[in-house]
């Protein structure tokens, strides 16, 4: 975090990239920097909705908490991606509860404070609300999945979502560092750890994918249309 600033993080968000100089250091003034560690909690469900998180580093999960306790993962959030924009909407409590599932850099604004931000630059507000019918879209597919899709289906198309959002395309197909853990995919797919097991390795037999602990490589690159 010493070798990179605060503006530098936000000069290099893409939702920021139309944001004049003065209102880039006007947003760094008002915004706080944290680091958070694997598993630490951002926010319960319930807990008062009024900061957006623009995260930097990392990967932070958004679930959702049934009456009977059970916990559906509705998404994973990467770097250069906001959360907590429901209270844009008027949302004034937590629906999801936000867990840190890779050590993460977020920025924390208040809602009055971007809101503000957001009247005074029309290219910020054009950027997040292309970004908030986004999110539906993707939360929508996501819902999709659970329920109308098998669990080797819902465990594909999630690894094919996992690496274009994550991975990067290298000339022999997709790579994407770190990997995440067996019970983390079972987790954000409502599977089972051993089914996630099943499914990559049937992949890896069909030579469609590579993966340790560490990484996980896309070999053949039609899988992933």
């Amino acid at each position: 975090m010493a070798e990179k600033t605060k503006l530098w993080y936000l000069e290099n968000f893409n939702l920021f990239s139309g944001m004049a100089p003065k209102s880039m250091e006007e947003m760094e003034r008002v915004s706080r920097m944290k680091t958070n560690k694997k598993k630490e909690i951002i926010y319960f469900p319930d807990e008062r909705s009024d900061t957006i998180y623009i995260l930097k580093e990392g990967k932070v999960k958004l679930s959702r908490i049934a009456e009977d306790g059970r916990t559906t993962t509705m998404q994973l959030i990467g770097p250069g991606e906001i959360f907590g924009e429901g209270s844009l909407l008027g949302q004034e409590k937590h629906e999801n509860i936000a867990e840190v599932v890779e050590d993460a850099v977020i920025c924390t604004i208040s809602k009055d404070m971007f809101q503000e931000m957001m009247k005074d630059n029309p290219s910020l507000n054009m950027s997040i609300t292309k970004f908030i019918g986004f999110r539906l879209r993707t939360i929508q597919t996501h819902v999709e999945d659970l329920v109308f899709k098998n669990a080797q289906e819902r465990i594909e198309s999630f690894l094919k979502r996992y690496v274009k959002n994550f991975g990067k395309k290298m000339v022999d197909g997709w790579m994407i560092r770190p990997f995440l853990k067996h019970q983390e995919i079972a987790d954000l797919t409502a599977t089972a750890r051993q089914t996630v097991n099943m499914v990559l390795n049937e992949l890896s037999e069909k030579g469609t994918i590579k993966y340790t602990r560490r990484f996980l490589k896309v070999i053949d690159t039609t899988w992933l249309n």
